[in-house]
C-alpha cells in the first residue's frame, strides 16, 4: 500500500448541504495538515480528503463523519443502491413498492446487487402480483372520485405494507411538473416533492436507507404520523375563506362588550342614578384641580 494510498480516502454524501461542507473543512485545524476537494451533483456529493499523514486524514474523516453522519452513506465506490441494501439488510428490514411508479424506480437500480432480493421483493408479492395488487387497491379505500395522485400513492403505501407485512412500502404520485415520494413505515409516512429535472430515484433511495437506519431525514422531507396518515382528509386541503362582514360583526360584538361593561360600572358608581353621573364626574375632576396658590407636594 503506498503512502498516498494511505493518506487519501473518498467520503460520500447525500442531501448535505454544499456550503455546510466547505464551513466544516474549514475548521480542520492546521495541525492536521489535511485539506478536502468537494463536488456536488444535484443532492449528492463526493469529498476528497488529503493529508499528509494517516493520524491527520483519520482525523479529518472523523469530523466530516460526525458533522453528516446521516448524510453520509459510504466512502470509496460505494454506490447508494448498495447502501440501501446493506441497511436494509443490517437492520432486517423488507422493502417492498406499492405502485408501478415506485417500482419503475427502485427495481432497475436494485436488481443487480448481491443481497437485495432478500430485502426487496421487486413486486413479485406486492403491486405487480396478481392477487396482491387487486387486494391493495381495495384495501387503500379510495372513493371511486379521488383523482389526487398524493392521496392514491399514500393510501397504496399505507395498505400495502399491512397487506404484505412489509416493513417499509414505497410509493410515487406522478404530477404534472413534479412528483411526490411517499414511504410507509410503522410510524407514519415520509414525504418528498422532487421538482422534474432532479432525480426522484436517488432521493426514494435516500429515504429508504435513512429510514432503515433510522437516522434524521434530509431537510426537506416531510413526515406524516400514523394517525393522521390514516385519514383520508390528512393532506391539508385549501383553506376557506371567510367572509369580510365576519371581521366587521366580531369588531361590534366587542365594542359591545366593553359598552356593556361601561354600563354596569357606571351603574354601580351612580347607585343605579344614571341621570347623577355628569354631576358625579365633574365633582371628580373638580376636586383634583390644583386650587391657584396651592403647593404641589
Amino acid at each position: 500500500m503506498t503512502q498516498q494510498q494511505k493518506t487519501g480516502c473518498v467520503l460520500r454524501l447525500f442531501g448535505a448541504q454544499s456550503t455546510a461542507v466547505g464551513k466544516t473543512v474549514e475548521n480542520f485545524p492546521p495541525q492536521w495538515r489535511a485539506a478536502a476537494q468537494w463536488k456536488s451533483r444535484g443532492a449528492e456529493t463526493l469529498v476528497a480528503l488529503q493529508a499528509q499523514s494517516p493520524s491527520g486524514l483519520k482525523k479529518a474523516a472523523q469530523a466530516l463523519r460526525q458533522a453528516f453522519s446521516a448524510d453520509l452513506y459510504g466512502a470509496g465506490e460505494t454506490t447508494l443502491p448498495a447502501a440501501v441494501v446493506e441497511a436494509l439488510e443490517r437492520h432486517d428490514k423488507l422493502l417492498i413498492c406499492a405502485d408501478a411508479a415506485a417500482g419503475a424506480l427502485l427495481e432497475a437500480r436494485l436488481e443487480n446487487l448481491p443481497g437485495a432480493e432478500k430485502v426487496f421483493d421487486f413486486g413479485a408479492v406486492s403491486y405487480a402480483d396478481p392477487k396482491t395488487g387487486p387486494l391493495i387497491e381495495k384495501r387503500a379505500r379510495l372513493p371511486k372520485d379521488c383523482t389526487d395522485p398524493l392521496r392514491q400513492a399514500l393510501a397504496r403505501a399505507q395498505a400495502a405494507r399491512r397487506v404484505v407485512g412489509a416493513d417499509l412500502s414505497a410509493a410515487c404520485a406522478e404530477r404534472e411538473n413534479d412528483c411526490v415520494l411517499v414511504l410507509s413505515c410503522r410510524k407514519g409516512c415520509f414525504l418528498r416533492t422532487v421538482p422534474a429535472g432532479e432525480n426522484p430515484a436517488l432521493w426514494l433511495l435516500d429515504i429508504i436507507r435513512r429510514t432503515a437506519a433510522n437516522k434524521p431525514q434530509a431537510e426537506g422531507t416531510g413526515f406524516l404520523p400514523a394517525r393522521r396518515a390514516a385519514k383520508k382528509d390528512a393532506l391539508p386541503g385549501p383553506q376557506p375563506r371567510r367572509h369580510p362582514l365576519r371581521r366587521v360583526c366580531m369588531t361590534l360584538l366587542v365594542l359591545a362588550l366593553l359598552a356593556a361593561l361601561a354600563a354596569v360600572g357606571a351603574w354601580e358608581y351612580t347607585n343605579g342614578n344614571f341621570y347623577a353621573l355628569p354631576e358625579q364626574l365633574h365633582t371628580l375632576l373638580t376636586e383634583h384641580v390644583p386650587r391657584p396658590g396651592a403647593t404641589l407636594v
